[in-house]
């Protein structure tokens, strides 16, 4: 049976978190679980050793389809005609799916949450949505436990302290935290076996106004976790196989798409979440040209294994978003995880798309940046 363990330690995450007046500032770190007790930067992964895997013959491949005969789908040629549409089709198959994984079969999983001793928690129902987020994927492949540190920067040095102690690297601790406040959260998998997965959410009071972190926090970060557990048992160093497999607008993309889909109560609720997510982050040059050709610029220089280090990775909560909610209206709420589990199994993301999509992505990435320019004109429009 799942044990939750409360052992007065706050939990270490990465995610897009901030209250709605600082959500344009916040950026998710999430690709930064490193093998360095001093940082926690993205850019810092040149000492880690992945294992070089073999790529898969992707014209025998075949993936379970997670499509139901009785669902509504759009295909990828029609999205511009269904623009009103595609968020309630790929809503809805969240629902379906959350709802046929509702009870969790896996006893032997653990989440363990540590709140910092002096954190003030303005949410209590953490361990229920990081268990939701992980039902939800359950039919996947998962860390053996997850680990959650939730604290305040009064107790930064707690976190680092108790992060060391649990077996991880304490620095991880610095990376939600920033001008003496911890407001972000960043989630992954530690790189040593056995790869538990490992998330640090930093609380912040003025945070508690914010609804994102009332639940679809919790689903994008252990998204993270779930994303780079497709790697166990297939690469030396699962995380940064992760790293460099996927482009950043996906990596992203899948997170948010889960977090906000799943961490609310209702479509509307998802909507208005979706609206104020995507028009509140990047108002700002250079990230607000939303046009066709700047939205193909950025699929373009979204490059594996590098992107990570561009100025353009915040456009993941946006662009990325709305681009996997657009897949997911194509062809099931959880195709983008099956997507990775291919790419775990050898094959890179061209590859994998196209097994996935029945597209090729150079075919799919116009039709995309044509749609996802469309839908955030119209929000805009509508902010």
């Amino acid at each position: 049976m799942k044990k939750i363990t409360y052992l007065l330690l706050l939990v270490f995450l990465f995610a897009c978190g901030g209250s709605e007046d600082q959500v344009s500032t916040t950026q998710d770190t999430s690709l930064n679980l490193v093998d360095d007790s001093t940082t926690s930067t993205i850019q810092d992964t040149t000492t880690t050793i992945t294992e070089t895997t073999t790529n898969i013959d992707t014209t025998t491949t075949t993936i379970l389809k997670n499509k139901c005969e009785d669902c509504e789908y759009v295909n990828i040629n029609e999205l511009m005609l269904n623009i009103d549409i595609v968020p309630k089709y790929a809503w809805n198959d969240y629902q379906r799916i959350s709802k046929e994984n509702n009870i969790f079969e896996n006893d032997s999983f653990e989440i363990i949450l540590n709140i910092g001793p002096s954190t003030d928690l303005y949410f209590q129902d953490n361990e229920k949505y990081i268990q939701k987020g992980i039902s939800f994927w359950q039919n996947f492949n998962l860390p053996e436990k997850y680990y959650g540190f939730f604290y305040n920067y009064q107790d930064l040095d707690w976190a680092i302290n108790e992060l060391t102690s649990t077996g991880f690297e304490g620095g991880m601790a610095r990376a939600p935290c920033r001008d003496d406040i911890c407001s972000g959260a960043n989630s992954g998998i530690y790189q040593r076996p056995p790869h538990f997965g490992v998330g640090v959410f930093g609380i912040n009071n003025a945070d508690s106004k914010d609804t994102y972190r009332y639940g679809p926090l919790h689903i994008h970060e252990v998204t993270h976790s779930v994303v780079a557990s497709q790697w166990i048992g297939n690469a030396r160093n699962p995380q940064q196989s992760a790293n460099d497999a996927s482009p950043c607008w996906l990596n992203e993309g899948i997170a948010h798409a889960a977090g906000i889909s799943l961490g609310v109560e209702n479509y509307q609720e998802y909507l208005d979440m979706r609206s104020l997510q995507v028009t509140a982050r990047h108002m700002q040059p250079p990230y607000n040209d939303y046009s066709p050709t700047a939205i193909m610029s950025y699929y373009n220089d979204s490059i594996p294994g590098a992107c990570e280090r561009n100025p353009d990775y915040v456009l993941g909560y946006s662009i990325g978003y709305l681009t996997v909610e657009a897949m997911n209206a194509m062809s099931g709420a959880d195709s983008a995880m099956h997507m990775y589990s291919i790419m775990a199994s050898g094959s890179d993301f061209e590859e994998a798309f196209q097994i996935t999509y029945d597209i090729a992505w150079s075919d799919a990435k116009p039709l995309f940046a044509e749609y996802v320019s469309a839908v955030i004109s119209n929000l805009f429009t509508s902010y």
